[in-house]
């Protein structure tokens, strides 16, 4: 006779990875941390186990799991019923697109809701705090989401840790604890979670009028790094001009036809296609439809629906290229995607990590991974060159030149 399953009941449908067990035995431990996992390394199953553990010791407990963008409510809620099998209604979603009257067993929120709701939902319950892209948690306004009477904390990022200030040390450690693991690449690939890849850096020229701005924009940089150093005009007004200089080589033209020629040759592959520019995004999408691509786009000008169908339409493979900005730097699984396109980026090692995470995930049939990133500029090339003296183990690294020729 076949035992009768509690259909509340949680059952986690993927084997757990030596690194999930290990890092699950450290979090046990107090009940807090921040695990460090590259994208695609699994940190939203290691994330189900933690509630696992949570749910036996409080049974009437609750959840509330805090994530940045709609993208990864999503997902979420796929990965709950899926992955956990958690029962529809025992989740509810808090967002700009709802707020439902009462608390349940599990709640998504995104952070901007999170902020007003996270710590309500604590109230009288034994309640384990869980924040996907934990980095994001940290500014003043958004560190609202992690106030709360917590049984339990969770943080989990590809990178928590933030470029620019303390606030990782001074606002998530004493809210989620401390890193109780960390799984890099190089692990990642020798445990085959994530496919080898192969980084190919396309350098291209800017037009003649794109690059005399360029270099305008350079000397005025100098002049006003030395009135910093006099102490004649704040450290934040440099840093506007360096943005509007890279903003110049992130918009120049001849990105455009170099993604295209990129693009050619790999018709038959799952594309995806990052652009910093929404116009030129647009444009590139222009042209491949023109030149009988299947491909679609997804960023925040366009409706939500339109929007969430073009990605779902991608996933299911109906469409085989996929044109972004920085929409979907966050949030995205597509294991299926085998090469990227990086028309242009930030300087952000944090953007680059996530998109680089894109296309790493393993799929059937899937043997390795490409990622083409066209630049532009000598800071471009200088981020490029460091960032290969660090992944030389994990994968094959060339250097291309695309010759177009420049015009005014």
């Amino acid at each position: 006779m076949t035992a009768r399953v509690d259909p509340r009941s949680w059952v986690l449908t993927k084997t757990p990875r030596d690194w999930q067990s290990n890092a699950l035995k450290s979090w046990q431990y107090a009940f807090q941390g921040i695990a460090s996992v590259v994208t695609g390394g699994g940190k939203t199953t290691f994330a189900l186990m933690c509630m696992q553990v949570f749910r036996r010791r409080y049974p009437t407990g609750r959840f509330v799991i805090v994530v940045p963008t709609l993208a990864l409510v999503d997902q979420w809620y796929v990965c709950l019923r899926e992955d956990l099998k958690v029962l529809d209604d025992s989740i509810c979603v808090f967002s700009g697109e709802g707020r439902p009257s009462n608390f349940n067993e599990v709640n998504l929120m995104v952070i901007n809701t999170a902020r007003e709701f996270a710590s309500k939902a604590s109230e009288q319950h034994d309640t384990m705090l869980i924040v996907d892209e934990c980095h994001r948690a940290a500014s003043r306004s958004n560190a609202q989401a992690l106030k709360g009477n917590y049984k339990a904390t969770l943080g989990i990022s590809a990178t928590p840790e933030r470029e620019h200030d303390d606030l990782f040390d001074s606002v998530l450690v004493p809210a989620l604890g401390p890193v109780i693991c960390r799984y890099e690449y190089d692990q990642a690939l020798r445990d085959g979670v994530i496919v080898p890849f192969d980084l190919i850096n396309v350098s291209t020229g800017m037009t003649a009028e794109e690059q005399k701005k360029y270099d305008d924009a350079t000397i005025d940089i100098s002049r006003t790094f030395r009135k910093v150093q006099s102490g004649d005009v704040s450290r934040d007004y440099l840093v506007r001009k360096l943005q509007r200089r890279a903003r110049l080589a992130a918009t120049s033209i001849q990105r455009i036809p170099v993604t295209i020629r990129l693009a050619e040759r790999h018709r038959n592959s799952r594309l995806i296609i990052f652009h910093e520019n929404i116009d030129s995004a647009e444009k590139i999408l222009e042209i491949l439809l023109a030149r009988r691509f299947s491909a679609t786009i997804y960023h925040s000008r366009i409706g939500a629906e339109l929007r969430r169908d073009n990605l779902r339409l991608y996933r299911k493979g109906l469409f085989s290229a996929l044109i972004t900005c920085r929409a979907l730097d966050e949030g995205i699984n597509v294991p299926e995607t085998d090469i990227a396109i990086v028309a242009s980026s930030t300087g952000s090692v944090r953007q680059r990590i996530q998109r680089l995470g894109r296309v790493l995930r393993p799929a059937p049939g899937k043997q390795r991974a490409r990622i083409y990133t066209i630049y532009v500029s000598k800071p471009e090339e200088e981020r490029l060159v460091k960032e290969a003296g660090k992944l030389t183990d994990t994968g094959e690294i060339r250097w291309m030149h695309s010759a177009l020729r420049k015009s005014g």
